[in-house]
Formats: structure tokens, C-alpha cells, sequence
């Protein structure tokens, strides 16, 4: 019944609202479940072997990254699974799904686990059970980011392996669930497994028993948790690892300062916290009787302390910096600031069982009725407090009021069935209003029209587009930057693109495209697909995908060269270009001179200081032509001219009435602008360009233009497929190259030379690859005909050793167990239970 009404509640109340899966698809702009549906398609594709690329890595997304990191924390959600059923088209609605179920699985769950704190109506517990598994938390973030919604199961589950640990039973199968935990989502485990840790504690402390018997617990639950967490070493250790390896990101500055009122707010349902603020909330029956508990002269005096002070500095450490670091693993996140909210929410659930438990009388209702209207009184008028979370706490907490107190009266079976009816028809409404609420409050569709999800028709067409033209390995298809907005384009609509966004993208990789003159934001971990014919060349993408109309694309073919290109000694020089600028790295990536990088010189409009650093752009105060800042160049006749200013956030447009203008939206250091290209010179080589800058502070960089010689950078591709490999072969995570007869230099594969990669020369010895210019380069010293090349995450091989160990540990536990049940002739069915720990022949 948890399980039905949580999720029947979560369901209506996103119907109600018509958000998917009962209105539009989520859109692209406004709904971060987006960046998670491709990571969903492609786990689709390697179901069905269709991906390009394995668990180890991706060829798909960020012209080719490690994968393994990104399965574990985004995909191992066991319900994610369930996207394998399902046509991949409809992959939005396996991540409902998968939040879905977690919740309804959670709810179950947390219901039988209230009862190995204190026995009791199982259908007391399971209408608790639904507060507590759509909670706050769990509909305004962990619903978001749907890899999340494993952390609600993990504090019930968890709790039920700590509780074997006080009765002395299930050693292993305890082990197993904490393996479980931190295998689905490591993330969301850290923080279950600390929650459960400190009630483990005040379980103990509240025990009667003695110390010795406190002690033997704490080394079981010790020991169970490390085997667990051996067992699932692999997670834990490749996304160690290349969490160590990322590129750091400062987009933001966060604080987990919250005023106390706004924080008490936070505790009605359907809140929806700006600024941010623990999202908390349990519902409206685990609300009134967490404020009960104090009143409960039912429960002892020293365990209502214990439970208030626990709640009361777990919500403290969530606000204090130090301890919030130890709740997040050491460091604060990005973005939201309180993302282990759901354990305090699974806390108060507790806490309310013990008051309900016990059923508290009807003046300690009223007590925690009191309470209650104190609660609203003194936060109604603060901003998380919506009239959807206003009107929903008065209306379900007098019902709720009510009928615990005709519950309490001792009423007749009959009486008593129809009541906790009534009380499930409360907790349902309530539910589902609260998740109506937040809905209304954080409907994206108040911000303003935004371009259609890739999984509408337009994806679907352009995923049959690119895979018909698609010459995969032997180059590259992208979806190109002119057709979709999505983070993760190129795992959803197909090919070998560039669009990516993860918590994973190593150092080596965001810094060597960046350096190219590909766009990124969030620091680097989000990396924008190549847009100008020369970095789409250094990394072979053959086909594109372009707009062809509303709603339509096409898939256009560009002379690339290979996967794998030879470049010979000597050939990386910039060519005359700055030293230490994109276009002297491009020409020394490619080894040809194809960039002339005229001097600017100011020609018109507001005044622009020149310095070192470049020209100071003054603040537009207007939209008229009179705000453009004009500045001249000198290229060849015909030359294509492109401008790179990485930090610029101006809009830029070449002289003439045809000229289109581009808009550059860099933002050190989380955005950073590309290449694009502005115009062509004109016959007499003159190209004049102007800016306009909405804001203070932008600078024009000295040598932000760069004039292509077409000619020359045709040839330059030419010599590369000449000289190129003449076969690709790529695997899973294994690339293998033929070249030709005798090449020397050094191969150039068109990917970035992250950790792990491995590669070897007509069968040698593997070594590392050598970074080259932002790719992988392998020496191939005096000639090779072959490369092989191969990809092992780091910390894979370590995390499978350990979980080898934790392993042996179980089966000898097992076989000792079983060993000495025949020695001793016990059978568990005899064994005693009471009140401490119960003996078992483990």
C-alpha cells in the first residue's frame, strides 16, 4: 500500500499539472532531466548493441571519453534497466520511471524498517512511509536528476542491515544490500550510510544492554560495511579517480548559510525553497507528529530527547560549512547546496513512528497541533511558502488533527478501518497537492518558450539521418551545434559528436579542446560540439547535421580526413601564428600554415583602449549603430575570417547589410566562447568588423582574428587522407589503425589524450600516448604499418580486486557458518530473540 499510494500520489500530482509524462516532453532548455535522457539512450543502445563504444568507454560524446565513471553515477540506478524494455524513442519515459519506482520501492521499504524500530500498525507505517518517499527533497531535486532517487531506498535499506547488526542475524545479506547501495548510486550511499550510522548510535545508546553487546554491534556493522563496500569497489574507486582527473569547475561561489525561519519553512509541504534551502519536508502526518513527539509522555523522556537532538543537529550540520563538506564527501557541489536533505526527511519519519507507535493521547495532539499553527504562523509570508504549500498544510492538518483523534479513542474494528481509510485518503490528497504545488512553483514553462527535447520527431528524424550517413570509423558524424541544445546531443541522436556534459570530463580533455577553439561551459565539463571547418577536420568528423527548415535537418558530408592521420617530424610548428594561440596550436595540431592573424586596428564607433591584453570594449547603452565598436583588418582577398575571444560576452557582425550577427557568451571561467567565423574579406582584402558589449569590462584580444586560407587548408586535409591510415577498426574500447607502409612521425588519433589510454606500434610494448596539441599522438619512430590502441579506466583493475576480496570474505563467512551449524548442531529456527543481540552461528 506505501508503495501504491507514493506512487499513485507522485503521479496524480504531475497530471494534475499536465508535466510529463501526462503533458509535452520535457524541453531542452528548462528541464535538467534532459542531460540524462541520452546517457538513458545510450545504455539503450549498448543493451541492444548498438553504441559506439562499450562500459569502459564512449566514442559517442566528446569525440571520444571514458565511460565507466558516467555508468556508475548516472546509469546503475537498477531501474534504469528497465530502458531496455521500452523503444528507445521513449526514453523520457524511462527516467520517469526510474524515479517512479524508487519512490514506490522506497515507501516499501521504509515501511518495514519503522518496524524493526518499534512494532505497530503496518498501516500506520506505510501511510508515514509515503511522506517520507515523496518528500521534498525527492520532487524538487532527487526527481531531477533521477540517478538520485536511489538514495531514498538506501535509507530504509541501509537501516535494515544496521538493524541485523543489533539482533546479531543476516551478516551477509547485509553486506550485499550495502554493496547494493553504493553500486546503484555512490553518491546518494555516502550520505544513507552516514545517516544510518548516527541512528545506529542512538539505537545502541537507547539499548538496554551492556556495553560488550554495544561493542559486538558496531563491529558487525563495521565489518558489514566494509565488505559491502569492497564488493563495490569499482564504483567507488573509478569514479574516485576520475573525479580526481576532472576539470575543475568554479561556477559558483555556494553557501549553505539559510536563516532559521526559512529553514523551519521548509518543514510544510510543498514548499519550493529561493534561495536555496534544505528541501525536507515528509508530509503532513510525519510534520504533526515529529512536533507531538515532545508531548508524548507514552515515550520515555530520554528517548524523546535522544530523537529530538538528533534531528535537531542533523538539520545543524547541514548549515554549518565544515559539516556539510562531511555530508557532500569533502567538498561542497556546484549546484544545489543541500542535496543530502532526504536523510533528515527519512529522521523525521522515524521520529514520528516513535511517537505513533506508541499512540501518543489527545493532548499531545494538541500539543503538536499547537505547534503546528505556530509553525505556519511564523513562516506563511516567507517566499518557499507558496499558496499551493499554504493552503495544503491548513486543510491536510486540521483533517490530520481529527482523525488522530478519533484514532486515539480506541474506537470498535469497524470504526477503526474506516478512520485509517480516511487518514490514507488524507495522505494521498495531501501527497499529491504538495507535488501539484511544486510543480506550479518550478513549472519551467514559465520561463519562456524554449526549443523543442531531442526525443520529438525532429530526433527521431535526425537519428535516422546520421545513422544512414554515418561512416563510423572511418570518420566521424556530428550533430553539429545549429540543431539541438541538449547537453548530451551526440549519445541521443547518434554519430561520434562532441556534445557532452559530466562531472567527469578529465583535465586532458577539457583543456586540449578548449585550447582548439571549442566552446565549453560549467568549467569545462560541458563541451560544445565543433562548429568551423578546421577543428572539425582535426577531428575527423565526416558528416553533420544542419538545419533544413523547422523542424527538419540534413546530413551534410565534409571532406575529412581519417580517424587516425600521420603527421611527419618537425611538422608541429605554429607557422608564423602568436606562439601560444589558437591558431598557431590549430596549424601546429594540423602541420600546415592555412591562418594569416592580421592587427586589429580601431575604425569606428565608441572609443576602445588598446593594451596588452587588448582592446577595452566600452558598455553599449543602446541598441543603435552608434554602439557597434568598429575595428579593420587586413587579410588576403576571399579569405574566410573567424574570431576567437574565449572570454568575450558581446555580439559581433561583419560589415554589410547581409553579415549575421554572432553572439559570443564567454564568462570566465565557466563559459568559454568558440571559434566562429564572422565573414569574407573583401577583393581588396579589407575586413571591418564591429562589437557591441552590453556590459563592463570586455576585452578584445590583440589576436582574436584569424583570416583562413581555403587553398592551403584544402591541401592541408588532401595530404592528410594521402598520408593517413588506410583502415580503422574500432571496438569497444580499442582503436586499431593500418598506415602506411614505413610512416614516421607520430600518429594522431582524433581524440583527446585522457587517462588510460594505452597504445602500441606493429604489436611493441604498450605505453602511454603522448598529448599532441590537445589530441592523442603515438610516436611511431623510425616506421611503422600498425597501431593499436586501448582504453582501461583508471582504478578498474583495483576496484576489481577488491571486490574479489570482498568476495572471498563472504564464502568464508558462509562456509565457516555452515561449518560450525553442523559441529554444533544448531538450527536457526531454535535461535533465541530478545531484546539485544541475538547469536546465530554467524
Amino acid at each position: 500500500m506505501a508503495a501504491f499510494i507514493s506512487m499513485a500520489a507522485y503521479a496524480t500530482g504531475l497530471a494534475v499539472r499536465g508535466t510529463y509524462p501526462f503533458g509535452p516532453i520535457p524541453r531542452a532548455d528548462n528541464d535538467l532531466r534532459h542531460q540524462y535522457v541520452p546517457f538513458h539512450t545510450h545504455l539503450w543502445d549498448l543493451q541492444h548493441g548498438k553504441a559506439q563504444g562499450d562500459l569502459l568507454f564512449n566514442w559517442q560524446s566528446g569525440y571520444g571519453v571514458g565511460f565507466l565513471g558516467d555508468f556508475f553515477t548516472y546509469l546503475t540506478n537498477p531501474f534504469s534497466w528497465l530502458t531496455g524494455a521500452l523503444p528507445r524513442h521513449h526514453a523520457e519515459f524511462s527516467v520517469y520511471l526510474v524515479s517512479l519506482f524508487s519512490i514506490g520501492l522506497a515507501a516499501a521499504l521504509m515501511t518495514v524498517y519503522l518496524g524493526r524500530l518499534r512494532p505497530g500498525s503496518p498501516w500506520l507505517r506505510a501511510l508515514l512511509s509515503v511522506g517520507y518517499a515523496v518528500c521534498g527533497w525527492g520532487v524538487a531535486e532527487g526527481t531531477v536528476v533521477p540517478m538520485w532517487t536511489w538514495g531514498l531506498v538506501a535509507v530504509p535499506m541501509l537501516g535494515l542491515a544496521a538493524d541485523w547488526c543489533l539482533t546479531g542475524r543476516r551478516w551477509v545479506l547485509g553486506s550485499l544490500l550495502v554493496a547494493l547501495c553504493w553500486f546503484a548510486n555512490f553518491y546518494t550511499a555516502a550520505m544513507a550510510t552516514l545517516a544510518t550510522a548516527l541512528v545506529l548510535l542512538l539505537r545502541l545508546l537507547l539499548a538496554d544492554t551492556d556495553w560488550r553487546t554495544r561493542g559486538r554491534a558496531l563491529w558487525r556493522a563495521a565489518t558489514m560495511t566494509a565488505t559491502g563496500l569492497l564488493l563495490a569497489a569499482p564504483a567507488v574507486l573509478v569514479c574516485a579517480l576520475a573525479n580526481q582527473r576532472a576539470q575543475p569547475t568554479e561556477l559558483y561561489v555556494v553557501s549553505v548559510r539559510t536563516d532559521p525561519l526559512t529553514y523551519l519553512s521548509m518543514l510544510i509541504p510543498g514548499t519550493h525553497p529561493r534561495p536555496p534551502a534544505p528541501n525536507i519536508y515528509a508530509g503532513v502526518l510525519v510534520l504533526l507528529l515529529v512536533l507531538t513527539l515532545p508531548f508524548q509522555s507514552k515515550v520515555r523522556v530520554r528517548e524523546r530527547a535522544a530523537w529530538c537532538g538528533l534531528l535537531l543537529l542533523t538539520a545543524v550540520s547541514f548549515v554549518i560549512t565544515p559539516t556539510a563538506k562531511l555530508w557532500q564527501g569533502g567538498a561542497l557541489p556546484h549546484g544545489a547546496p543541500f542535496r543530502e536533505s532526504f536523510v533528515l526527511s527519512g529522521m523525521l519519519a522515524m521520529a514520528a513512528w516513535i511517537c505513533l507507535a506508541h499512540m501518543p493521547r489527545p493532548r499531545a495532539l494538541l500539543g503538536g497541533a499547537s505547534l503546528l499553527v505556530l509553525l505556519v504562523a511564523a513562516t506563511h509570508d516567507l517566499p518557499p511558502v507558496n499558496r499551493y504549500a499554504l493552503n495544503g498544510i491548513l486543510a491536510a492538518g486540521a483533517a490530520t488533527v481529527v482523525l488522530l483523534l478519533v484514532y486515539a479513542r480506541g474506537l470498535r474494528r469497524p470504526a477503526r478501518i474506516g478512520v485509517m481509510a480516511l487518514l490514507a485518503v488524507t495522505v494521498f490528497t495531501s501527497t499529491a497537492y504538495a507535488v501539484y504545488g511544486n510543480a506550479v512553483v518550478d513549472d519551467p514553462r514559465r520561463r519562456g518558450p524554449a526549443r523543442p527535447q531531442t526525443m520529438t520527431t525532429l530526433g527521431t528524424d535526425a537519428h535516422e539521418a546520421l545513422r544512414k550517413r554515418e561512416n563510423w570509423p572511418a570518420t566521424r558524424a556530428d550533430a553539429g551545434p545549429d540543431v539541438f541544445v541538449t547537453n548530451n546531443d551526440a549519445m541521443l541522436v547518434g554519430g561520434q559528436g562532441g556534445a557532452y556534459y559530466s562531472s567527469y570530463v578529465s583535465v586532458e580533455t577539457a583543456l586540449g579542446l578548449r585550447g582548439l577553439g571549442l566552446g565549453q561551459a560549467m568549467g569545462g565539463r560541458h563541451l560544445w560540439p565543433a562548429a568551423d571547418p578546421v577543428l572539425r577536420a582535426l577531428l575527423g568528423v565526416g558528416t553533420v547535421l544542419e538545419p533544413a527548415g523547422e523542424d527538419a535537418v540534413t546530413a551534410r558530408t565534409l571532406p575529412a580526413p581519417p580517424l587516425v592521420t600521420v603527421r611527419p617530424p618537425g611538422s608541429d610548428q605554429a607557422y608564423g601564428a602568436p606562439e601560444g594561440s589558437v591558431w598557431a596550436r590549430r596549424q601546429a595540431a594540423l602541420g600546415a600554415r592555412i591562418y594569416t592573424v592580421p592587427a586589429l586596428a580601431h575604425s569606428g564607433g565608441p572609443a576602445a583602449p588598446a593594451s596588452g591584453r587588448g582592446f577595452a570594449l566600452p558598455r553599449a547603452a543602446g541598441e543603435g549603430a552608434e554602439h557597434w565598436t568598429a575595428f579593420t583588418a587586413r587579410c588576403a582577398p576571399g579569405e574566410r575570417a573567424f574570431l576567437y575571444a574565449p572570454g568575450l560576452n558581446a555580439t559581433a557582425r561583419a560589415e554589410g547589410a547581409a553579415s549575421r550577427p554572432e553572439n559570443f557568451y564567454g564568462k570566465p571561467p565557466a563559459v568559454s566562447a568558440p571559434l566562429k567565423e564572422l565573414g569574407t574579406a573583401g577583393t581588396d582584402g579589407r575586413f571591418t568588423f564591429s562589437v557591441r558589449a552590453p556590459q563592463d569590462g570586455q576585452i578584445l584580444p590583440p589576436d582574436a582574428l584569424g583570416c583562413l586560407d581555403q587553398a592551403a587548408f584544402d591541401a592541408a586535409v588532401a595530404r592528410l587522407k594521402a598520408t593517413g591510415a588506410t583502415g580503422v577498426t574500432a571496438g569497444g574500447h580499442t582503436l586499431e589503425a593500418r598506415l602506411p607502409k614505413g610512416s614516421t612521425g607520430t600518429a594522431v588519433v582524433a581524440t583527446t589524450a585522457s587517462p588510460g589510454w594505452t597504445c602500441s606500434v606493429d604489436g611493441g610494448p604498450a605505453r602511454a600516448p603522448v598529448p599532441y596539441h590537445g589530441l592523442l599522438g603515438v610516436p611511431l619512430g623510425a616506421g611503422a604499418d600498425r597501431v593499436s590502441c586501448a582504453y582501461l579506466p583508471e582504478g578498474l583493475s583495483a576496484g576489481l580486486a577488491g571486490t574479489g576480496t570482498g568476495a572471498l570474505l563472504i564464502g568464508g563467512v558462509l562456509v565457516r557458518a555452515r561449518r560450525r551449524g553442523r559441529t554444533s548442531g544448531i538450527d536457526r529456527r531454535d535461535v533465541r530473540r530478545g531484546n539485544g543481540l541475538v547469536r546465530t552461528a554467524l
